[in-house]
């Protein structure tokens, strides 16, 4: 009872008389007035469709011949450089002028002719104001930040949006209850100003994709009494911490026995050791699409004007004579093609590739993060109920695992070690068989290796300092982030989690304008906390219900494609697929949002074909990902902007060569490009079937995937 005694006296002390301070602290600034302006300058609805791969390389390679201090001169109220959204008048965001410049878009490819050079008012190729390495979830909230602050930005990722860390998350939108339970044993303030920061900002990420996000009950089963109100207080102060960061979803409650099991049926009523059920506690958290979430944030920043591009590798920093950098050497890896962005001031957002980055410019800096494996697997649906999660608080090397309802599957993770950086990381079958292992003492429902039908691993980067040393264990050190400014004044953003990335995003600029004191004066505040990303205008949680009396599908393109296929012969069911159902409704719905419409138009004229056995997933969405999303390759579309890879792996395998066919066919690849596609496919998604078998050893890099483009074979017609 004394451990308990301290739990409670913490909890009062930390969560009332320290969140009070914290609220006072970390609420925003400004009056009710300046408030409700920022909300309103967000608020505009975006331009329909975001400009061309082939536009934003252009305005990049443009900047390649300004002065190397950014020179360009003022004016146009951007005070020189790229114009932002806000230079352009209202209601013209996103590029407006190169888009009026571009020729019509292609119907086949949706590409438009070269764009403009963008220039500054003297007519002199300007420098960008902010370049951002990374196109992960706080890199693009960079570029989101810094073009709602009325500064030209550029962003460069050498993958995909959300290619590591972002996308293989727990896809939790939370404050952390670990850290909690360490604030209150340890008396902590620094980790309850985490919590109360992550906590905060999950309300204003519910709010920026609400198709992309939900609440979510999560049950912590009790089998000892004294875990009752050991857990009920601890949740309470959650709660509470929640409330006064204005970031409350629901209040926790504790569940009896008897009403959990009905709740969530798979759930054990006697622990391993024998002890009965004593009751739960459920509480409230968020849940996301991690990687739709950070596409969302890059398709939005371009709305705003931020020129971003994927696939495009940073292989060497650009410098002025005083040895500060001014942009960076990049490389198209569509093309081969390399050039100069020229940019005032360098933020470095790489993740797990953040020394990389930095030893561009000094090849003796010290290691900056302490790399740690998250492993997770996808399990079927009836391991947990569509509406709850379940958290195992203590496994038996003392780590918490989660087990989570998600897009029609369950997911259960994570483990937490050192780890070796590599693009691709794979989980080890230790790592899949503890997971199991740990979910195992709290089921009824037998917990199988063949039932997983997913596994991943994902590159935490946690921050630490550069002076310190090295260690092998990383369960201790918090997710708080870190920003560094280098000698050669680069930026670096690092550590943190997925809830706080908006944060994240704001400090780093924040930094950045302080040491580029010629853009401190022309940056406005930070908005982002009022922006809704793409997709969220005009979406509400009934609109899938538009989209199925609406809209149908037809599996083959008709002659006319710009008529509507259900002019069709409906009686040949070969060719008609019926209306688009409910099942596809809700997920298109929940994808794509507001734009959803023009994915179920694509299904109409003949794209209307699922991909793969058993998920709602459709031909139509790999066209519109390529036209509108910035989709470049079969991995980038299966695993991030379907998800597929990571909910069944083997039905992403099967689904691969129709994925590839219409690539081909929409991008113009030859035989060459289609079987290098094939063969990079293939390994990618080997990475999520097969874990590695051999000794484990912490640090290693996965062995070459051994998933032949054979074994992908074309799947039926559905």
């Amino acid at each position: 009872m004394g451990r308990l005694r301290k739990v409670a006296i913490g909890a009062s002390v930390l969560a009332v008389g320290g969140g009070l301070g914290l609220r006072a602290a970390l609420s925003p600034a400004g009056s009710r007035k300046e408030r409700a302006a920022a909300r309103a300058a967000v608020a505009l609805a975006p331009l329909d469709t975001v400009p061309s791969r082939q536009e934003q390389l252009a305005a990049l390679r443009a900047s390649s011949a300004a002065p190397v201090g950014g020179g360009g001169g003022g004016g146009g109220g951007g005070g020189g450089g790229i114009p932002p959204a806000a230079a352009r008048g209202s209601g013209a965001l996103a590029a407006q002028a190169a888009v009026e410049a571009a020729e019509s878009a292609s119907p086949a490819t949706g590409q438009r002719g070269p764009a403009p050079k963008v220039v500054a008012a003297d007519g002199a190729p300007a420098a960008f104001d902010v370049l951002v390495i990374g196109g992960g979830a706080t890199g693009t909230g960079v570029a989101l930040d810094a073009a709602l602050r009325d500064l030209s930005v550029a962003l460069v990722e050498r993958d995909d949006f959300a290619s590591g860390s972002s996308s293989r998350s727990t896809k939790l939108i939370h404050g952390g209850v670990r850290y909690l339970e360490k604030a209150f044993f340890q008396l902590d303030p620094s980790q309850l100003k985490l919590v109360f920061e992550a906590l905060s900002e999950r309300s204003i990420m519910l709010s920026q994709a609400p198709h992309l996000t939900r609440p979510l009950p999560t049950i912590l089963p009790c089998y000892k009494l004294w875990e009752v109100p050991f857990y009920r207080v601890g949740l309470l102060a959650y709660d509470i911490i929640a409330y006064l960061g204005h970031g409350l979803l629901y209040l926790s409650k504790f569940v009896p026995a008897g009403e959990a099991l009905r709740l969530f049926p798979t759930l054990a009523s006697k622990a391993v050791d024998g002890k009965q059920l004593r009751g739960t506690i459920v509480y409230y958290d968020g849940q996301m699409n991690d990687a739709r979430f950070a596409t969302s944030l890059a398709l939005t920043a371009a709305l705003h004007g931020a020129k971003v591009a994927n696939h495009t590798e940073v292989v060497g920093m650009l410098h002025d004579e005083n040895g500060k950098a001014v942009g960076a050497t990049v490389k198209d890896l569509m093309t081969g093609e390399t050039f100069d962005v020229r940019a005032k001031v360098v933020i470095n957002a790489t993740g797990p590739f953040t020394d990389g980055v930095r030893r561009l410019s000094n090849s003796g800096v010290r290691d900056m993060i302490a790399p740690s494996s998250g492993v997770h697997v996808t399990l079927p649906e009836y391991y947990s109920p569509d509406g709850m999660g379940l958290i195992v608080p203590k496994t038996k090397d003392g780590r918490v695992v989660f087990m989570l309802p998600w897009m029609g599957s369950t997911i259960a993770g994570t483990t937490d070690s050192s780890v070796e950086i590599t693009a691709n990381p794979q989980p080890h079958e230790d790592e899949i068989a503890f997971i199991l292992d740990a979910l195992s003492d709290y089921l009824t429902v037998e917990v199988r290796r063949k039932d997983v039908k997913s596994a991943w691993s994902g590159i935490r980067p946690l921050a630490m300092d550069p002076d310190a040393k090295p260690t092998g264990n990383t369960q201790n050190i918090l997710r708080e982030h870190a920003v560094h400014v280098s000698t050669d004044n680069v930026v670096t953003i690092t550590g943190g989690k997925w809830t706080t990335y908006r944060k994240m995003a704001e400090d780093a600029l924040d930094r950045a304008l302080a040491v580029t004191p010629e853009l401190a004066h022309k940056a406005s505040k930070c908005k982002t906390e009022f922006v809704q990303l793409v997709g969220a205008h005009k979406w509400d949680p009934s609109y899938f219900t538009f989209l199925a009396q609406r809209y149908e599908r037809v599996k083959y393109p008709i002659k006319n494609s710009t008529e509507k296929a259900s002019n069709t012969d409906h009686s040949n069911h070969h060719v008609y697929g019926g209306l688009l159902g409910v099942d596809v409704a809700q997920h298109l719905s929940t994808a794509y949002g507001d734009q959803a419409y023009k994915v179920a138009e694509l299904a109409e004229r003949g794209f209307g074909k699922k991909l793969a056995h058993n998920h709602p997933l459709l031909e139509a969405e790999v066209i519109y990902t390529i036209r509108y999303e910035y989709c470049l390759t079969a991995s980038d579309f299966l695993a991030r902007r379907s998800r597929l890879a990571f909910l069944d792996a083997q039905a992403a395998v099967a689904a691969a060569p129709r994925v590839i066919e219409l690539m081909a066919q929409e991008l113009g690849w030859d035989k060459a490009r289609v079987a290098a596609e094939t063969k990079e496919t293939a390994a990618f998604l080997n990475t999520f079937t097969a874990g590695k078998k051999e000794p484990y050893t912490a640090g290693e890099v996965a062995p070459s995937a051994a998933l032949t483009p054979a074994a992908a074979s074309p799947p039926a017609d559905r």
